[in-house]
């Protein structure tokens, strides 16, 4: 196999280790050194061409390749299996709908989520219960952490230049979920995003981390958990004031008792775009976007009238749902992660190819 990486000689595994530190091919954390072996061992089960082009990766216009994915792979942590949902999750950032550029050069604190769906979350050990978005899960943790690291070293996203975020993003070293089918009751997500059943797909979108939602699921009624999740939403220092899109991730007890209220997804993603509003004299108080990007909400509301209603989502395609985490207390916390506010960037799927065996 003929590998065009260049290869760099260490005394031992910690010398290696801060070879990586001083070369900058790391972000602040430790990785595991990308030895030619495990390079080739990802290589050889992906049955692919190392030179083959996944595409460009913004800012820096790298060019990512099989071979330079599998090497932020191995860096990562990632088993071979993993890598295919890596090069799916690649393959939707780099298409200019997903705008790579904008998320990795904002002033915004956004990062790209990755959600995976389908057959494959099972069989690889994903965790969709508790701690969906934290700790303990080796296929979440190390592939988020490869993705990161691809728009590292290859999009060259370097804080200061040319990252521009004013706060950052605990997303920037890992960010990764799988939807939970067991606590599904509406159809998966691969499904609603225009795929089969069998497929295992991921979906893409830049949003903030997870804020956390005590919607009171194993208490009231569906109206309320709707009006509380909306009011959520609906927040002056959200950038939805702008649109943009957003990730919400419901807990198996509010999915249940939406479901048996008679709700579909689509349902509650209409209710949401009606109640997630606020009426525009409390919009002014928002004065940068009341008078320095008017065109962010005027065109959605009577400026002129206090009581008029401003929408934070621009309609129901702005709403990513999946379910996943454990099923809680009575407050059934879920997750909302807000999107950017950039109206020219959008929520993006590709389906996962593994190899045959």
């Amino acid at each position: 196999m003929q590998l065009a990486a260049k290869i760099f000689e260490a005394a031992d595994l910690e010398a290696a280790a801060e070879l990586c530190f001083d070369n900058k091919w790391t972000d602040g954390l430790p990785v595991i050194p990308p030895t030619r072996g495990a390079v080739e061992r990802i290589i050889d089960y992906l049955k692919r061409d190392p030179a083959e082009v996944i595409g460009v990766i913004q800012p820096r216009d790298g060019v990512a390749t099989i071979e330079t994915i599998a090497i932020n792979c191995v860096m990562a942590g990632c088993k071979p299996e993993f890598v295919p949902i890596v090069i799916a999750a690649i393959e939707a950032m780099v298409d200019d709908d997903f705008n790579l550029n904008g998320v990795q050069t904002t002033t915004h604190g956004c990062a790209p989520l990755t959600i995976i769906s389908g057959p494959a979350v099972k069989r690889l050990g994903f965790h969709t219960k508790e701690c969906a978005f934290g700790h303990g899960c080796r296929a979440t943790a190390t592939i988020g952490r490869a993705i990161r690291l691809i728009l590292w070293n290859i999009g060259g996203g370097f804080p200061s230049e040319p990252c521009k975020t004013t706060q950052g993003h605990p997303g920037y070293y890992s960010f990764c979920i799988a939807e939970d089918a067991d606590t599904n009751l509406w159809e998966p997500l691969q499904v609603e995003r225009g795929y089969k059943a069998d497929d295992t797909i991921v979906t893409i979108v830049a949003v903030e981390g997870p804020r956390l939602i005590g919607n009171g699921a194993g208490y009231g009624p569906a109206e309320d958990v709707l009006y509380v999740l909306a009011d959520s939403i609906a927040t002056l220092g959200s950038p939805q004031i702008s649109g943009g899109d957003m990730v919400l991730v419901l807990a198996p007890m509010a999915v249940k008792n939406l479901h048996d209220a008679g709700y579909s997804k689509a349902d509650v993603k209409r209710e949401l775009v009606r109640l997630a509003t606020r009426p525009v004299r409390e919009v002014r108080h928002r004065h940068s976007i009341a008078e320095s990007h008017p065109a962010h909400w005027k065109h959605f509301a009577d400026a002129a009238n206090d009581e008029a209603r401003v929408p934070f989502i621009r309609g129901v395609e702005r709403i990513v749902i999946t379910v996943a985490g454990g099923w809680g207390s009575g407050s059934a916390f879920s997750s909302l992660c807000p999107g950017w506010g950039a109206r020219r960037a959008k929520p993006l799927s590709r389906r996962v190819e593994f190899p045959s065996t």
